[in-house]
């Protein structure tokens, strides 16, 4: 009976050692390679397709060789800042935006009412919207007393298609007084040397060719004077209005105004009181 028992005994024993090593080997090869461990799940999971030789040889080498990861897993990591930029410190903490600073280096604060309806918000926008005005037109300027002036024109003719020979027009000038000088024209001068009034040509642009004169004829001549001038304004235009009759005596012509039209004895008068009402303004 003793000897039974041992017998008994050690075959239970080997029993038990081949159970343990076949199940510490199982869990090995489950530990190493995936496919195993889903295969164990037991009969209702779903094992996938069996893949290719080569990929499965593949797999399970690279889950059974260690890895080399260059650093120990029980070491710390180092971070190396030295290579970045200075992250500049602030000397005041972080502000939102209702707060700015103001001219003086202070805080204000900023309120903004966010359930201020659009209506308002446009209201408000109107209101604080600068308001254009058109500014006001200059008004016309009037006139200074010294830029005021008046040219009075009159014509002397000759009557139908007569012309005057340059020789005798020379000589019905000069013996009115008047004489050859600036812009080529010719000049009634006042006692202190400046042009009274002008004698021109009516053929543009209106000067006497002094060499050639004598040789041309002539069918007008234009007599203008500038007001006011050297002389009161009215005396001016008598002296004017007298020389134009003696001319026209002359020359056997006609005394005409700038238009042509001939010089009545209103059309005269009707002169002489624009001339001082003129002289009135300057006064």
């Amino acid at each position: 009976m003793g000897e039974l028992r041992l017998v008994l005994s050690g075959i239970c024993l080997l029993l038990l050692a081949g159970i343990w090593w076949w199940t510490v080997r199982g869990s090995r090869q489950a530990r190493g390679a995936p496919e195993l461990r889903e295969s164990s799940a037991g009969p209702q999971a779903v094992n996938p397709a069996p893949a290719a030789p080569v990929l499965r040889d593949a797999v399970v080498r690279d889950a059974l060789e260690p890895r080399d990861w260059g650093v120990s897993p029980l070491e710390p990591l180092s971070i190396k800042t030295a290579d970045f930029d200075r992250v500049p410190i602030l000397d005041m903490p972080m502000m939102a935006d209702t707060e700015v600073l103001d001219e003086n280096g202070e805080f204000e604060e900023i309120t903004i009412d966010r359930e201020q309806k659009p209506e308002a918000q446009a209201e408000k926008r109107q209101d604080e919207a600068p308001i254009l005005r058109p500014s006001p037109s200059p008004a016309p300027r009037s006139p200074q007393t010294s830029e005021l002036q008046k040219i009075v024109t009159l014509r002397v003719c000759a009557v139908g298609e007569t012309r005057w020979p340059g020789t005798q027009l020379i000589t019905a000038l000069e013996s009115q007084g008047l004489a050859y000088g600036r812009y080529q024209v010719y000049h009634r001068n006042h006692a202190d040397g400046r042009s009274l009034f002008c004698v021109a040509s009516l053929v543009e642009p209106g000067t006497f060719d002094a060499a050639h004169m004598a040789e041309q004829d002539y069918r007008g001549i234009s007599l203008f004077a500038v007001l006011p001038g050297p002389a009161e304004s009215l005396q001016t235009i008598d002296a004017l209005l007298a020389t134009a009759r003696g001319l026209a005596e002359e020359l056997r012509g006609s005394v005409q105004d700038a238009k042509g039209v001939p010089m009545s004895p209103q059309r005269t008068a009707a002169l002489r009181e624009e001339v001082v009402r003129f002289q009135e303004l300057l006064a």
